[in-house]
């Protein structure tokens, strides 16, 4: 196997996918720790707060992997046009 394998190529153009492993962890990995303290902020208890942080955060970054994505599929030339008409030509033929 090469250095520039497939499995390489599809690992450097898609690592940012890893990212979408921040909010599992901020909700599942944090949470014994938020869950036993007794603070309020806002008026609200910290663990509410911690969720509906949880929320944005995980929003924001969905949408930051969703535009890597198209800069990715942009860069390979991979828009959706010509992957359309690559899966024409191949039922065609």
């Amino acid at each position: 196997m090469t250095a520039s394998s497939p499995r390489t190529a599809s690992w450097k153009l898609y690592g940012h996918r890893w990212l979408l492993l921040i909010p599992f962890i901020w909700q599942i990995g944090c949470a014994p720790f938020v869950n036993s303290a007794s603070v309020r902020v806002f008026s609200l208890p910290l663990p509410l707060v911690w969720q509906m942080t949880g929320i944005l955060i995980a929003s924001a970054l969905i949408a930051l992997v969703f535009r890597l994505d198209e800069r990715m599929e942009r860069a390979l030339g991979l828009d959706e046009d010509s992957a359309g008409r690559a899966a024409d030509a191949e039922a065609s033929s």
